[in-house]
């Protein structure tokens, strides 16, 4: 009662301003509503996350594909790992002028793609060895995709000779001030919507830097895209919530043949 008069009430901007500062002060404490401990079905993932907004970028993912396309240029061959539902490949297709290819695990969404004019094709990331298509590609891109592998080493690897520029890599910071503020709660930092199996990996800032150069890649560019604004520039480790790397084998491992 109280939201639908807020929502007649005040003016558009001021509502949905609030409605989102009540989100994220309710992610310090709360659970989401309508968890599903028993669901581990990627088709029901975008159904139930996306409803009928499926191919509609969020202000979230709006910033992350621009961050995409400030590094990307016209012409590029790029291979988009996790397409999902295609929302930030339209995007960097219109804008970016980009040869994009797509992958996804499910097949919901990559018949929406399909539909939607989109080269995505379905492949299991369990197997990147297996599913990865023939030729190179300038970049490949892999928004939000490495936290909900349980093994995302294997699919850097796979991708490593294939790529000719550099890998551009959005995760979540596990060390974002929110995530930090509940786990002084007493609660794990919250970084699912539906189910509580999305994500199986997580790093800081801290960890991801470690993590890339254990794996010979070096991290060109990094670029916090969500989070506390102007602070997320200043101390990512601490106010950005989302990043984008920008992932280069290092120059010994470019220059094998």
């Amino acid at each position: 009662m109280l939201r639908a008069a807020g929502k007649r009430l005040l003016p558009a901007s001021v509502y949905h301003w609030l409605s989102g500062r009540y989100r994220a002060w309710r992610r310090l404490y709360a659970y989401p509503p309508g968890a599903n401990l028993r669901r581990a079905d990627y088709d029901a993932y975008w159904n139930e996350k996306a409803g009928g907004r499926l191919g509609q970028l969020s202000a979230w993912r709006l910033r992350r594909a621009r961050v995409f396309e400030r590094v990307l240029r016209p012409g590029d061959r790029v291979l988009d790992v996790g397409t999902g539902d295609g929302a930030i490949l339209q995007y960097l297709i219109a804008t970016s002028q980009i040869d994009a290819r797509g992958l996804d695990v499910s097949p919901a969404a990559v018949a929406f793609c399909r539909r939607s004019g989109l080269n995505v094709d379905l492949v299991d990331l369990a197997r990147p060895l297996e599913a990865l298509p023939d030729g190179t590609w300038d970049y490949a891109i892999l928004s939000e995709v490495l936290e909900h592998l349980a093994n995302p080493e294997a699919v850097l690897d796979a991708l490593r000779p294939r790529i000719r520029r550099a890998l551009l890599v959005s995760v979540p910071n596990s060390g974002f001030i929110a995530h930090r503020l509940r786990l002084a709660l007493g609660k794990f930092p919250l970084q699912w919507i539906v189910w509580p199996g999305e994500h199986l990996r997580f790093w800081t800032v801290a960890d991801f830097d470690w993590w890339a150069a254990q794996l010979d890649f070096t991290i060109a560019a990094r670029y916090p895209y969500e989070g506390v604004r102007g602070l997320m520039r200043w101390w990512p480790s601490l106010f950005a919530a989302g990043i984008v790397y920008v992932l280069e084998p290092s120059r010994t491992q470019r220059s094998s043949p």
